[in-house]
This record gives C-alpha cells, structure tokens and sequence, in this order.
C-alpha cells in the first residue's frame, strides 16, 4: 500500500514538474522570439502617471525549517520577474519593488535514536516544497561610483505552495541485521501551504541593467508542528529591461 502511494505522489510530482518546466521555457520562447529593438523600447511602462520598469532574475536558494533535529538545510533555485516604482514625492532614490517569484524551500534533517539493546535507528527526512511568492519590498538605492550602484531593501511577503514531495527513509540495525527503507508523501501532507514572513534584501547594480541581489526571508508563521518556521537565503542574478 505505501509502495503504492509513494508510486502515485511521484507521478503526480513528475507531472507537476513537466508542467512548470513547460510554461517557464514557453515564456522564456516568446520573450527570445520579441525583437530586441521592441524589448529596449519598452524598458518602462507607464502607471498611474509613474514610469514602472520591468526586471526578470534567477538564481539559488537554500533554506530550513526551525526546531528541525540537526538540519543541514536544502539547496533549491528561483526564477522571478519584479517591478520597480520609484516613489518620486519621497526621494529619486526610493523605490517599491513588487515581484512575482517561483522558488523551491524545504529542509533535510536526520534523527538518531536508541531502539534498545545497543541498536540504533536513524530517520532521514527531505522536504522538498515548490512555492509561488510574491514580496512587496520598500528600496533604497545608493550610487557608490559610476554606473555602480547599492540596493536595500525590505518588506512582507506571501507564499503559496504549488506542489512537491517529502522523503523518508530509514536506516537501523536490529539484533545485529542491517534493515532500511523508504517512502515519499505529498510535501504539503506534512507542512502547510501558506507563509507569510518578512524580506530583508541587498544588491549592487551594475551598467543600470544589471544586479548581483542577496536576500533572506524570515518566515512568521509556523509550518509544522511544534511551530517550526521557514528561513531562507536567495542569491540571484537580475536583468532589468
């Protein structure tokens, strides 16, 4: 029974991974196929009287859950598309900085213990949570020479969780044998789906166009049981059009 339900989670989770392949290297197409000169024509929008300008980013991650047994925390990606608008009536040099980001969280923890009789059995767990996040961050930029600049700023944001799976596994010994074993469950059957946290964030633009960003975000609220919370650092390179 659990080999099989590992088996269906698995297909539901490749599926789910072909899908959201499928759609980022469709947008990816199209914005290739767009002719460079429409692309730089278009480097700001106007909004409510604001000119808006559009970056995209990608980078890594690596994240853990708190009150987790010995974490070793978990390396993940993003992808991500923001908007700028400047907050002229405060200062040229303020910003609100909205984006649309899809990343990968999670956790890898183990638990030892002794079963009795000198065996020992250790518990492996991998959280493996694909998440749709979009923060709203307050920015600051500094000009620290020519065409070189620095970026800080912070702000909430909010996460849903799309999809992904959970592994276990087990390794033990029991009157001296060796035995071990494994499943996988739905991520979201053991965390919840929602977070909501704050975003602290730093970068140094380069040429204007360019950006090296870090970012961490603190999660508020618990995830798992006995309150456990999302943390998270981001490092990514930006393009802003």
């Amino acid at each position: 029974m659990k080999g099989q339900k590992s088996h269906n989670v698995q297909n539901e989770y490749s599926i789910f991974s072909l899908r959201i392949t499928h759609i980022f290297f469709t947008v990816l197409a199209i914005m290739l196929l767009l002719p460079a000169s429409y692309i730089y024509a278009q480097r700001t929008f106007n909004l409510f009287g604001t000119d808006v300008s559009i970056g995209v980013r990608a980078g890594g991650t690596y994240s853990h859950i708190t009150k987790s047994n010995h974490s070793d925390g978990k390396l993940g990606w993003l992808i991500g598309a923001d908007l700028e608008i400047p907050v002229d009536k405060v200062s040229e040099d303020f910003f609100i900085q909205p984006s649309l980001l899809f990343l990968s969280k999670g956790d890898k923890c183990s638990t030892s213990g002794d079963v009795g009789d000198g065996d020992v059995a250790t518990v492996e767990t991998t959280e493996n949570a694909i998440f749709m996040e979009i923060p709203v961050m307050a920015g600051y930029r500094l000009n620290i020479a020519d065409n070189f600049n620095l970026t800080f700023n912070a702000g909430p944001y909010f996460a849903f969780g799309l999809g992904g799976k959970s592994e276990l596994g087990m390794d033990a010994t029991l009157w001296g044998s060796p035995i071990g074993g494994g499943y996988e469950i739905n991520t979201f059957d053991s965390i919840k789906r929602f977070d909501f946290g704050i975003g602290l964030g730093a970068g140094l633009e380069i040429l204007q166009s360019w950006s090296v960003n870090l970012n961490y975000d603190f999660g508020l609220i618990p995830v798992i049981d006995g309150g456990g919370k999302h943390r998270a650092f981001m490092f990514s390179v930006g393009y802003k059009f």
